[in-house]
């Protein structure tokens, strides 16, 4: 069947329920082990909806000799399209059909057979990666020229896991910014102005943090106690953190023995 074709020029038909970018992948993956190939060309059909469409491809596909490739999720569409090859002796290629098949004995588990399914996947890759570098340059108080776009914005004292429950957030898809409350440092007005910010402010007990910051100057080096690790100045800390949940109106959260997976369930739950 292929030597009546046989040359260093190719016609490909790629048909698909979707935009057809499964097959390409494979489609130029393959082609590479041929470097001699002098031309080739590649006509793409998306989005096939009906049985009529596709046949009138297939009869274009015989009329050009193509070769046709399909990554087709329509059971329907896959048995038109494979009946009508073997009767018209068209080089057909399935990439879909056999491999559903299998894994689908093997796992006793249905397919969904939905269009674009991939595409869908690597959309969602892409707004996590997205969320990630933001939440990435908007953690501890980088940042504000964008702090509008965030789907949360997390406040709180220092050991109160602002950073890893951002990023944990953030490897879902999330844009997270978080701020460090310090009262000698003040917030800039803007985060004020943005009121349809969803804004989480995480505390604790003051002996719970302090337990956590001694930790944290043992791991540091230092010796003795500090203003970073005084109860006083704890407590301190949190008055001012709970003025600031009020004027942004935030959520409270206590972390306190709570995992990062709890705090985000919780997070979640209002995104």
């Amino acid at each position: 069947m292929f030597n009546e074709y046989s040359n260093n020029k190719l016609t490909i038909f790629v048909i698909s329920d979707s935009i057809g970018e499964t097959a390409q992948r494979m489609i130029h993956a393959t082609l590479s082990q041929f470097p001699d190939v002098a031309e080739v060309e590649l006509k793409k059909f998306p989005y096939i909806q009906s049985e009529e469409e596709l046949l009138q491809i297939l009869e274009r596909a015989k009329a050009r000799s193509a070769i046709v490739v399909t990554t087709l999720v329509n059971p329907e569409f896959n048995r038109i399209g494979q009946a009508f090859a073997v009767e018209q002796d068209i080089p057909y290629v399935d990439y879909m059909s056999d491999l559903i098949t299998i894994i689908q004995k093997r796992t006793h588990l249905k397919p969904i057979l939905e269009s674009g399914a991939l595409r869908k996947l690597d959309e969602q890759y892409f707004k996590r990666i997205e969320a990630i570098e933001y939440s990435v340059k908007y953690d501890d108080g980088k940042h504000y020229d964008a702090i509008g776009e965030a789907d949360a914005l997390i406040v709180g004292v220092s050991r109160t896991s602002k950073t890893p429950l951002s990023m944990y957030l953030a490897n879902k898809g999330y844009k997270v910014a978080n701020i460090p409350l310090v009262p000698e440092v003040e917030i800039p007005d803007e985060v004020f102005k943005f009121k349809q910010l969803k804004v989480f402010g995480l505390t604790a007990s003051p002996e719970y943090i302090l337990n956590i910051r001694n930790e944290r100057v043992k791991i540091l080096g230092l010796h003795g106690p500090t203003n970073y690790n005084s109860v006083e100045r704890i407590k301190s800390e949190l008055r001012y953190a709970e003025e600031i949940f009020a004027k942004l109106n935030a959520r409270v959260i206590n972390t306190e023995y709570k995992s990062i997976e709890e705090s985000a369930f919780y997070i979640e739950q209002f995104l």
